[in-house]
């Protein structure tokens, strides 16, 4: 699989069989990934920084060394536009992607696994050529009550994901609760003026081997 037989895969088989107004749920997939107007990485030609540069409106000087110039596009590197995600929008679907290396959180690798798991429980002898038969045996054996346990499955594990999220946050304020909290940053702030104020008006005693200027 790549990016050229992906698209026309979406383009003539998937969005003609989906409902209007649909949510497309994708992973990260190199060839689900494939940007539109990608920014150029360091190892791009020079003239194709420039170029690049150019088309967004952005000023730069010719003098600019290669490295300048990616600094220069790191700066200003837009958001990420994925071209299959233009494609499902164009059409009236709406695309959900997955957190970078979260796959525990896609339904359809749970199917994946069960599909795998009839195929090895059937194909006992190893042979190759039943391989394909057995596949698409499994394939049609996935129920949508198979479909509904793994996505209940998976909303299960992001609800707890959610919950030691929030205990992370709850432990984390009270950690800044027991060091002081807002009004002990006050004092500070007040204890730390004093002390500069003291420092200004005896700077050469407090701090050993400094002089004043």
């Amino acid at each position: 699989m790549d990016a050229s037989n992906f698209t026309k895969w979406i383009e003539e088989k998937l969005i003609p069989n989906l409902p209007p107004n649909g949510i497309i749920v994708m992973d990260n997939a190199p060839y689900h990934s494939k940007q539109v107007n990608k920014p150029p990485n360091f190892s791009a030609r020079k003239n194709v920084m420039q170029m690049w540069l150019q088309e967004h409106n952005i000023e730069f000087d010719e003098k600019m060394t290669k490295r300048e110039l990616y600094m220069l596009i790191k700066r200003h590197k837009p958001e990420k536009v994925y071209f299959i995600d233009e494609i499902f929008r164009s059409h009236g679907q709406e695309v959900l992607r997955l957190p970078p290396y979260h796959c525990d959180l896609n339904p359809i690798e749970y199917v994946w696994n069960l599909m795998k798991q009839t195929v090895a429980d059937k194909n006992v002898d190893q042979s190759e050529k039943d391989i394909e038969r057995l596949t698409k045996e499994a394939i049609q054996s996935i129920t949508p009550e198979d479909w509904k346990r793994e996505c209940n499955h998976v909303d299960r594990l992001r609800d707890k994901f959610w919950h030691a999220d929030r205990l992370y946050e709850l432990e984390e304020q009270e950690l800044v609760i027991s060091l002081g909290g807002e009004d002990s940053d006050n004092e500070s702030d007040d204890n730390i003026f004093s002390d500069n104020e003291e420092f200004d008006n005896n700077d050469s005693e407090t701090m050993s081997g400094v002089e004043a200027f």
